[in-house]
C-alpha cells in the first residue's frame, strides 16, 4: 500500500538524495531489489511532467535498490529483510527547470514511486509533493 511522503529540497544549487540517504525508502520485509522503479516529478497530478526519475547505477541521477539482509528495524528491532531505495536528483535537473521565477520563489511540484516487482504488477510505493527552495548561494 503506498505511503504519503511530502519531500523539501532547500536549495536548486544541491543534488538531492543519493549518498546523503535524503531520498532512501526502505521497504521491510519484501525484495524488490529486481524491480523496475519509475518516479514522476510533475507540476500538479496528471499535469506536465518536468522529469522522470528510472532505474540507474547508485551514483547516478535515478533510482536504486538494494537488498538488505538482515536489515534491522529502527523501531521495533525486528529484524527482517528490506529494500532500501535509493532516488537521487542532480543540481542540473533542478537548475535547469523553467518554472524558477526572478527573483525565484519555491516551487511545488507533485510525484509518485511506481515498482514493478519481478513477476508481479505495477504498484504505488509512494507519493506527496516535491518542494523546492530556491537557495541562496549562486
Amino acid at each position: 500500500m503506498a505511503f504519503e511522503r511530502d519531500i523539501e529540497h532547500y536549495s536548486r544549487h544541491l543534488p538531492w538524495g543519493g549518498a546523503s540517504g535524503d531520498g532512501d525508502i526502505v521497504l521491510f520485509g519484501v525484495d524488490y531489489s529486481s524491480a523496475t522503479f519509475v518516479m514522476t516529478i510533475a507540476d500538479e497530478p496528471g499535469g506536465t511532467t518536468k522529469f522522470t526519475l528510472d532505474n540507474q547505477t547508485a551514483g547516478t541521477q535515478g533510482v536504486s535498490a538494494i537488498l538488505e539482509d538482515p536489515y534491522t528495524h529502527p523501531v521495533t528491532g525486528e529484524e527482517d529483510i528490506a529494500t532500501v531505495v535509493t532516488l537521487q536528483i542532480d543540481e542540473e535537473t533542478f537548475e535547469g527547470l523553467s518554472d524558477w521565477a526572478t527573483p525565484p520563489e519555491p516551487l511545488t511540484f507533485y510525484y509518485d514511486l511506481l515498482a514493478t516487482p519481478s513477476g508481479a504488477p505495477q504498484e504505488a510505493v509512494c507519493f506527496g509533493t516535491f518542494t523546492i527552495y530556491p537557495g541562496v548561494g549562486d
